[in-house]
């Protein structure tokens, strides 16, 4: 289903590229449902786990949306972590910007352009939109193909207790 995959056990830190934006899907413990995040993995030489993360949580409940984004260098050894999807590609100089841009995201209740309720999967549906309509990374697929995508890839991974890391058909490097 995606361009180049690599599997790996739960102990396996996934071997992800730098400067790379990634779809993310974590196990929720639930029967396959997924939190969604984006991904950035930096160009460091001395963490090449090393990233920020993107999503929007609501710990406040329903319609308490918020945005959150912070560096890590744990995501790759997550053991809730089931797929790193990779949609793009970035330039180190367009690391900021991204990570102001997705800020810019909107939290509104309801998805006008997805006819959804929000939720962490709808915002990064919203993102994958809006960085592809800007240029920040170049879909060959729709955001809602590279959705079903990953819900596949993730169920795939969690009925078989693996973690994959690949390239997303949608993504034109």
């Amino acid at each position: 289903m995606t361009a180049t995959a690599t599997l790996t056990s739960a102990s396996t830190p996934l071997l992800l590229e730098p400067n790379a934006l990634y779809l993310i899907l974590l196990d929720r413990g639930d029967t396959y449902t997924f939190h969604w995040k984006l991904y950035l993995t930096t160009n460091s030489s001395t963490s090449p786990t090393a990233g920020q993360i993107f999503h929007i949580t609501n710990e406040a409940g329903l319609t308490a949306w918020e945005y959150e984004t912070s560096p890590t260098t744990e995501l790759p050894t997550s053991r809730r972590l089931l797929l790193a999807l990779q949609v793009g590609v970035l330039d180190p100089v367009l690391h900021r910007a991204l990570g102001e841009r997705l800020a810019l995201v909107p939290l509104a209740l309801y998805s006008t352009r997805f006819w959804e309720h929000l939720s962490c999967r709808v915002w990064v549906k919203e993102a994958l939109f809006a960085l592809d309509d800007e240029g920040y990374v170049s879909l060959g697929k729709s955001v809602r193909e590279i959705e079903e995508e990953a819900k596949f890839l993730g169920i795939l991974c969690k009925s078989k207790c693996e973690r994959r890391v690949g390239r997303s058909v949608g993504c034109i490097v």
